[in-house]
């Protein structure tokens, strides 16, 4: 397999077999490739699960692409302060390609469910044209069930990122719940957080 450039109005989006990177070492072949272009995605878990650094790797295969709408952590160069933005203005500019937001945790907080599921299905038809993804974190057991409900069905593609404790250690898990069109990996996918950010354990990449 070999990745292949996709040019869409000027901007190079890099695929794999039709595919958009993850940024996770060694989950873009637990996926046979990536994210299917033009897919929203919902990333579950605490915030010490590794949500932050999942983002922020998807992002950094594109960030010239890629609009990163920052609520809850330290901004990077290229990302935009939201912390004051309402979700109004963040769905009403999403940007030529992707769109990130950290997180829609916050934004429901502040303003309830409607105005962000509205801005979800909004940023759809964006997403589909620039054959990109939007990516959006969220808490988890900070909402209501029904809430967290329906955002899982408004999204294609819903990750769920467990941390345990085990006596003295911490085993993180990857579960991909829903992959809208393809078949799931239909395993928990071990990971570790390294310096360099998240990526999958040996155990679970196939070479």
């Amino acid at each position: 397999m070999s990745e292949e450039p996709d040019d869409k109005a000027g901007s190079m989006i890099r695929t794999y077999v039709g595919r958009n990177r993850t940024g996770i070492n060694g989950f873009d072949l637990a996926l046979d490739g990536g994210f299917l272009p033009g897919s929203t995605i919902l990333l579950i878990g605490s915030a010490t699960s590794g949500v932050d650094h999942f983002a922020r790797q998807f992002w950094e295969v594109l960030p010239e692409h890629r609009r990163f709408f920052m609520l809850d952590g330290y901004l990077l160069d290229g990302m935009v302060h939201a912390r004051g933005l309402t979700s109004a203005e963040i769905f009403a500019h999403p940007g030529d390609g992707g769109l990130i937001i950290d997180s829609l945790s916050t934004l429901i907080m502040r303003e309830g469910i409607d105005p962000v599921l509205a801005g979800v299905v909004s940023c759809r038809a964006t997403i589909q044209a620039s054959r990109d993804n939007a990516l959006f974190t969220l808490y988890e057991g900070l909402h209501a069930p029904y809430n967290e409900i329906l955002l899982v069905r408004l999204c294609d593609v819903v990750i769920h990122l467990h941390e345990e404790r085990h006596g003295n250690e911490i085993i993180r898990t990857l579960d991909v719940k829903k992959l809208t069109g393809l078949e799931p990996p239909g395993r928990l996918l071990p990971f570790i957080i390294s310096g360099k950010g998240i990526e999958l354990s040996t155990t679970s990449r196939v070479v």
